[in-house]
């Protein structure tokens, strides 16, 4: 959907991109939501890459994308791996 602006489950050709997915932390303030790299407890994580939202306006499919993925280390997040294709 990204790519082409047409939804890959129902065709429909209108798309609404949301740039900035918000979340709300304990103080109630509206923030991003981010991919959360933790080292020991959440006072000491670390927040990367903000998560955009491609929605189709017919059916709802809805596909995450993290902007600055690059910048995400797989080493510092449990159970995370980067999978390549073979």
């Amino acid at each position: 959907m990204r790519q082409t602006s047409r939804c890959p489950k129902c065709s429909h050709d209108e798309i609404l991109f949301v740039p900035q997915i918000a979340d709300r932390d304990d103080d109630l303030n509206v923030k991003p939501l981010v991919v959360h790299v933790v080292e020991f407890d959440w006072r000491d994580d670390q927040e990367y890459g903000r998560l955009q939202a491609y929605i189709c306006r017919k059916c709802g499919f809805t596909e995450l994308y993290t902007k600055g993925a690059e910048q995400l280390d797989a080493a510092k997040i449990p159970g995370a791996r980067v999978l390549k294709a073979k």
